[in-house]
């Protein structure tokens, strides 16, 4: 039974579009969307993302042939215009002769995917089966035969040379073989053959052959670039930070490499966490002999840490001198494979082809996508296939682009030249709330006979479904075109773009969408009565009231500052405004045995208010805070909310401390002692301190009789020592829960 073999890329991050600006309070809004973030999280249908980020008609993707397993790994051609791919999870080849639709599978390994094929100059096909496979030769009657064993795990690449050479690259371990005459081999593995690179790295994933006969070979565990010279003589060309070389394209004397790393590997960041990058997953076939890890040899990194990892991509150009270029990068797409389009030319560098994937990546969805790279580095998206991934890319004889797609598995042709019709469809915009639509507007280049057409939708749930608007009717004012279409949270646009004369492609910038969401009441989450005492002041940037109101400030955004000052209380509160709107506050108190609520400020613009206490009479109050959005909205469409505080007493009276009594002890010779008797009451507030003086000495805590002082009233007896002869006056003073103090004293005279 055969199962799933290396996912050579996998899941990629949605890339969410982002707004234009962010409005202020409940004013109208707008979403923006007008840069290559936005439109390559569209879904789009034969329409291109370019390089300075508008959406143009694409080239032609032409549909050839899908297979019935999920990945199709590579692709050869021979010279009677037969077209091969080879893929997994099933170790299959299949064949498209000239002018068939349907592919017949030629030859099917007992290993679970090919993953390299060539084309020798008799039309003889060359197969690499992977894992722990073998290369074998198909002849062009369809029989097979095994020529040679590799000694190796994985075979990524089979490549040809001038003399009819087969080079292997392998993978587990990393290295660069020659099969001298594969067109002669038989029997099993009876192909002589001669290592022309023992590269101590894991793998040899790319392998590419220069016009002057020198091979380059891309390594995946230290991302090196290796130069074979006709003669077998080895160097590296150019040691670069990432991790694995998965692709190489030669363009004269310059060399284009495809390089994937861990997000964390790039400048030295290790936030293995990161939310950034692709991730990339690995999984090898159940019962085939496990990459095992290996001790890195002197200078070399450490091995592929455990899957899961997140990923970004880059596309160096390297000269031939080993000076590098970054000419692409990418954190949502992983460049897969390379191609150079076009015939080469004296003195002319010819465009790039990156063909990238993964599970949605930069275009929002499951499609991959091929980037063409201009001079000077001008990326843009040239066509975006039905498949998450393209793993191969391979010129055919009239110039087209033939394209190897993982999930779903295909072949497809990519023909130069523009579309008649595309269209891209926007991603989901939540407004926040049910919302009134205003116009939309674009901003597009439209060429002679051409055109671009916007259609919205909207509806109440986060994924379109059959409870939304259907699309409105073409609008075709790009200065302004009002919405048809129901209030409600959800809003989504789709743009029709058609050529014109010559099959000149329009060209989107830009598409703004006007709307007001309705206006929901603020919310008060706390309010906090202060302890007695307590002055609450604005910060710098977030003044408050500290004697003036003021309704025209912003929100607070910071905490006030506090200070003590007696006979000063403060009430603060928290509100909650999902329009986050400027609000205005109303203060009101009422004594616990009142009816009517009186206010105590108005028009405040704090989440704060200091007032003095001691201009109200002792009792138990509450404030009640309203919080009104008015500063915001028109009149009318205002939303006002309250919240009462917990109780609190305001207690301004001190306590009373009754008459002290002295109670002196034993009589005798010398200084004398005895004790200090008082009773204290309080009306308001329970007693929490008291301390006494003698003769203006030291204050001394005393406790009360029962031992904790907790009660309005409370009795006080204290010994007092070493009174001489004369006049001494006890004094005791005692707190309130409210702060306040009182004091009482009595006078003894030693005789």
């Amino acid at each position: 039974m055969k199962r799933t073999v290396i996912a050579l890329a996998g899941l990629l991050s949605l890339l969410t579009a982002g707004t234009g600006q962010t409005p202020e309070a409940s004013a109208s809004r707008t979403w923006t969307q007008r840069d290559r973030e936005h439109f390559a999280a569209a879904q789009r249908d034969g329409v291109a993302v370019s390089g300075e980020g508008a959406l143009r008609l694409s080239a032609r993707v032409i549909p050839l042939f899908e297979v019935p397993q999920p990945n199709v790994w590579c692709l050869a051609r021979d010279s009677k215009g037969r077209i091969y791919s080879g893929g997994g999870n099933d170790g299959r080849v299949y064949r498209l002769n000239p002018g068939a639709t349907t592919p017949e599978m030629i030859f099917d390994a007992t290993e679970l995917a090919i993953l390299a094929m060539a084309v020798d100059k008799d039309d003889r096909l060359y197969v690499a089966s992977s894992p722990n496979g073998a290369i074998y030769r198909i002849e062009s009657d369809g029989t097979s035969r095994m020529i040679f064993d590799p000694d190796a795990v994985y075979v990524w690449a089979l490549l040809f040379d001038d003399r009819g050479r087969l080079h292997v690259a392998t993978g587990t371990p990393g290295r660069v073989l020659r099969i001298d005459e594969p067109s002669h081999a038989g029997g099993r593995g009876v192909a002589p053959s001669t290592t022309l690179l023992e590269s101590g790295e894991d793998h040899i994933r790319s392998l590419v052959r220069g016009d002057d006969g020198t091979f380059y070979a891309g390594s995946d565990q230290n991302g090196i670039i290796y130069r074979i010279g006709p003669k077998g003589e080895t160097s590296v060309v150019y040691d670069s930070p990432m991790r694995e070389i998965a692709a190489l394209a030669v363009d004269g004397d310059r060399i284009y490499a495809a390089g994937i790393a861990p997000a964390q590997q790039r400048g030295g960041d290790t936030d293995a966490g990161s939310s950034e990058g692709v991730t990339r997953v690995r999984v090898t076939a159940e019962g085939s002999e496990e990459e095992q890890p290996q001790q890195p040899q002197q200078g070399q990194g450490q091995r592929r840490p455990p899957a899961q990892e997140r990923y970004f991509g880059m596309v160096y150009a390297v000269s031939a001198d080993g000076n590098a270029q970054t000419v692409w990068e990418s954190r949502q797409d992983l460049p897969l494979s390379l191609a150079l389009l076009g015939e080469a030319r004296d003195g002319m560098v010819r465009d790039l082809l990156i063909g990238t994937g993964g599970s949605g990546g930069a275009t929002g969805g499951d499609q991959g996508e091929v980037i063409l790279l201009t001079e000077p580095a001008d990326a843009s998206t040239w066509v975006s296939v039905p498949s998450q991934q393209v793993n191969a890319l391979l010129r055919d004889a009239d110039g087209t682009i033939l394209a190897a797609a993982s999930n779903l598995g295909q072949v497809v042709r990519i023909a130069p030249g523009t579309l008649e019709s595309g269209t891209v469809t926007s991603t989901v915009h939540d407004a926040g709330f049910t919302a009134s639509w205003g116009s939309l507007s674009w901003v597009a280049e439209v060429p002679r006979g051409a055109s671009v057409t916007m259609q919205v939708r909207t509806g109440e749930t986060e994924q379109p479904d059959a409870t939304w608007s259907i699309w409105s009717d073409a609008l075709s004012e790009a200065t302004g075109s009002p919405i048809r279409a129901p209030r409600a949270r959800f809003i989504q646009w789709r743009s029709t773009l058609k050529a014109g004369s010559g099959g000149t492609s329009p060209v989107l910038r830009s598409v703004q969408v006007g709307y007001l969401p309705d206006n929901v009441p603020p919310r008060i989450t706390s309010v906090e009565v202060q302890p007695p005492g307590t002055v609450l002041m604005g910060t710098p940037g977030n003044q408050g009231n500290d004697g003036s109101n003021n309704a025209t400030s912003r929100r607070p955004t910071q905490p006030p500052r506090r200070s003590a000052e007696k006979g000063m209380r403060a009430v603060s509160w928290s509100v909650e405004d999902a329009n986050d709107d400027e609000m205005k506050y109303r203060v009101e108190f009422k004594a616990e045995d009142e009816t009517l609520w009186k206010p105590l400020v108005e028009d405040l613009a704090t989440e704060f208010h200091t007032w003095d206490e001691s201009s109200m009479p002792d009792g138990t109050y509450r404030l009640r805070i309203s919080a009104s959005d008015s500063p915001s909205n028109p009149p009318g469409t205002e939303r006002t909310v309250e919240r009462i505080s917990p109780a609190f007493d305001i207690d301004n009276t001190p306590p009373v401390v009754g008459p002290l009594r002295f109670e002196a002890g034993p009589g005798g010779p010398g200084p004398r002692s005895g004790e200090v008797v008082a009773k204290v009451h309080d009306a308001s507030s329970p007693i929490v301190s008291a301390t006494y003086s003698v003769d203006a000495g030291e204050w001394t805590r005393v406790h009360p009789v029962d031992g904790v002082a907790d009660s309005p009233e409370e009795e006080f007896r204290f010994t007092v020592k070493g009174l001489a002869a004369g006049e001494h006056t006890v004094t005791l003073r005692v707190s309130d829960q409210a702060g306040n103090t009182g004091a009482g004293k009595v006078v003894i005279t030693v005789e």
